[in-house]
């Protein structure tokens, strides 16, 4: 084994170390609905969607009026979990609180999932950085898999993120199949379509490929259609509430604000919160930076086909424009700025390293031991405790509100950075094409 191999071992090793020992004991909310999406699967089968919005969530066993805004391919999974683990979820009221309580066989088995995709992640992005260097995949590997906050995601709260970034990466390493490649990405989008930016950049690939492109295009968005089949051909009309469905909650002020890692609308959302500002109408028009930063990244790439900083940097542009950016959305940031880090020079290498690593702080400032005891009957305090004293248990809305500030204004920089001198390029494409016509 050489030694690069050895030192990616140990870091394999040590993350899932700490990841195993940690994922038994804790659950996030999520996996306690999740629960309540698998029994819904397993009842209503191909026809899911017309009971995945949140009314009547209590009489078909969900703890919260949280609707299913993902692609079918979850829902397969999580059914298919709870019919090989069982499981149970409690909610009830007492004492005016409501406690929710989570089966840990459940929450366990559902994290194990997540944890592989972490590790699949993980070794593609050892594969998409091995011919940059000798230690360049290692390094990219560690920056992402021993990040607290990829850690806090997939094994601590419990989000499932890790698994559509897997099978888009995989993709992108699979590129030269021409066949298979533009379908795992497509199928990426039917599992948590959070990766569309990216998606959009691929598209945008196979366009500019002309003729032989149009086929990985049809391949893309037949990757995204299939895992629908089963309920377009057994009950086609519980597909009428998916556009609804997909298009997530109304736009409004993302609270609490120590969950809100997009720095502009949290400032907007602090304005109002402790002075009354009403600032919504900025919020609402999170698309128009999102919409010029993207086709910044699509003028970029005209220029420079390399598709894994081009979709890298569509996923940055999502984050750092899109009104209610989660914390679950950073474990593919992380990812994504490891790619253009080793994939670019100068200051956007510098600034997409210190941003992957900057994201990481989150869980640190957190009052993280949260989610080790509020939905576990039985909490480890032992573990409780310990995770306290390595957290800083900040509860204050400020210091969120710079932290993600601080982010956004970073992935700013990166994104500009890297795709700003192309407009050069562009200028002068569009210099030729007067002078040809003149």
């Amino acid at each position: 084994m050489r030694p690069t191999e050895r030192a990616l071992v140990l870091i394999l090793v040590a993350g899932l170390t700490v990841r195993l020992a940690l994922a038994p004991y804790s659950a996030g909310s999520d996996l306690a609905q999740f629960y309540g999406f698998a029994g819904t699967m397993l009842e209503k089968k191909a026809c899911f969607y017309a009971y995945a919005d949140w009314i009547d969530y209590s009489s078909n066993g969900w703890p919260y009026p949280w609707p299913y805004v993902y692609g079918p391919v979850l829902a397969y999974f999580l059914a298919v979990i709870r019919l090989l683990v069982g499981g149970s979820v409690e909610s009830f009221w007492s004492g005016g609180v409501y406690h929710v309580y989570v089966d840990p066989t459940w929450a366990f088995s559902i994290k194990l999932v997540f944890i592989a995709a972490d590790t699949a992640v993980a070794l593609l992005i050892y594969a998409l950085l091995r011919g940059k260097g000798t230690w360049e995949g290692v390094v990219g590997s560690a920056l992402y898999y021993l990040n607290p906050m990829v850690i806090h995601v997939s094994a601590v709260y419990g989000m499932f993120d890790a698994v559509p970034l897997a099978v888009f990466l995989l993709g992108l390493h699979l590129r030269n199949r021409e066949h298979i490649s533009p379908a795992f990405q497509g199928l990426s989008l039917a599992i948590k379509h959070t990766l569309l930016f990216p998606a959009v950049v691929s598209l945008w690939e196979y366009l500019l490929e002309g003729v032989r492109g149009l086929k990985k295009a049809v391949l893309l968005f037949a990757g995204a259609v299939v895992p629908f089949l089963p309920m377009l051909l057994l009950c086609p009309s519980s597909l009428r509430t998916l556009p609804k469905l997909m298009r997530g909650i109304e736009i409004g002020y993302p609270l609490p604000l120590s969950y809100s890692m997009n720095g502009f609308v949290s400032l907007l959302t602090y304005f109002h919160e402790a002075h009354g500002v009403e600032t919504l109408i900025f919020i609402e028009h999170w698309y128009v930076p999102a919409v010029v930063l993207l086709f910044l990244t699509l003028v970029r790439h005209s220029f420079n086909r390399n598709l894994v900083v081009s979709a890298s940097l569509a996923y940055a542009t999502f984050t750092a424009s899109y009104w209610r950016v989660n914390p679950q959305y950073l474990l593919p940031l992380v990812a994504f700025l490891v790619l253009v880090a080793f994939n670019t020079r100068g200051k956007v290498r510098l600034i997409s390293f210190f941003t992957a690593v900057y994201a990481g702080v989150w869980p640190i400032m957190q009052p993280s031991s949260f989610w080790f005891h509020v939905h576990m009957k039985s909490p480890n305090w032992k573990l409780v405790h310990f995770i306290d004293a390595v957290t800083l248990r900040v509860f204050s809305d400020e210091p969120y509100v710079a932290y993600s500030v601080g982010l956004t204004l970073l992935l700013y920089a990166v994104i500009l950075s890297a795709t700003l001198p192309y407009l050069k390029n562009l200028k002068a494409w569009f210099s030729e094409r007067v002078r040809v016509r003149t």
